[in-house]
């Protein structure tokens, strides 16, 4: 069986798991719905100051959400060795890993389509239309690194014990250059009338297709051993 058949299938085996109880994304869906109430409520700003803050708390809500759809993911696969049982499947673990890493990606960017336009509404920011196209590619070269390390370290610590504190502790300083990049273009997408932020969204690229060539590496390396 091809890695990418067998990547495949198991992404499907997720979707229609999903479908039928939708845990992870009415999970991260609504926490993160959560975050930009409390945020539109909690504090009392201006337009200027709202809009300087926007991009923050946007990638605050898609970063904390990812990393509890990612542990509800994995979780999903402990019961009964189900994990083990999928590694041992004839595609190998690189289909593990990029079927898995697609879910995530799915699930993530399924709420970012609910969720950012609600965040946009409930802080009362409007996103001009020549932004449109920069925050919709940074958010998925964003989520796409997130969701590749993600999937790495969630898969590592899938055994482990108090793996909801240390997924974020691990997952976090290695996306931050992709977060970092995320947050300065996001906000030049609020307001092209600033200076353009040159360099982030190569930047963005770049650690992307980094996380592309060594997260699959060393989950096949780290699985199998």
């Amino acid at each position: 069986m091809s890695t990418l058949r067998g990547a495949l299938h198991i992404l499907a085996k997720d979707l229609k798991v999903e479908l039928r109880t939708r845990e992870v994304f009415l999970t991260m869906t609504l926490f993160a719905i959560l975050i930009v109430v409390i945020f539109a409520f909690a504090f009392q700003l201006d337009a200027d100051a709202t809009r300087a803050v926007a991009p923050g708390l946007l990638w605050v809500t898609v970063v904390f959400s990812g990393n509890l759809g990612v542990a509800r993911v994995m979780d999903k696969e402990r019961e009964l060795g189900a994990f083990q049982g999928l590694l041992l499947a004839p595609a190998g673990p690189m289909a593990v890993f990029w079927g898995k890493a697609m879910g995530v990606l799915l699930f993530m960017l399924a709420m970012e389509l609910l969720v950012v336009p609600l965040a946009l509404i409930f802080v009362s920011i409007s996103l001009p239309t020549s932004g449109i196209l920069t925050l919709i590619l940074t958010l998925f070269l964003g989520t796409l690194g997130f969701a590749l390390v993600g999937t790495l370290f969630g898969a590592m610590l899938a055994d482990v014990r108090m793996r909801e504190v240390l997924l974020p502790v691990v997952v976090y300083p290695v996306v931050v250059p992709v977060l970092v990049a995320g947050v300065k273009l996001s906000a030049w997408a609020f307001d092209p009338a600033a200076e353009e932020p040159v360099g982030f969204l190569p930047l963005m690229a770049g650690f992307d297709l980094l996380y592309l060539a060594l997260a699959p590496w060393v989950f096949g390396r780290t699985m199998v051993e």
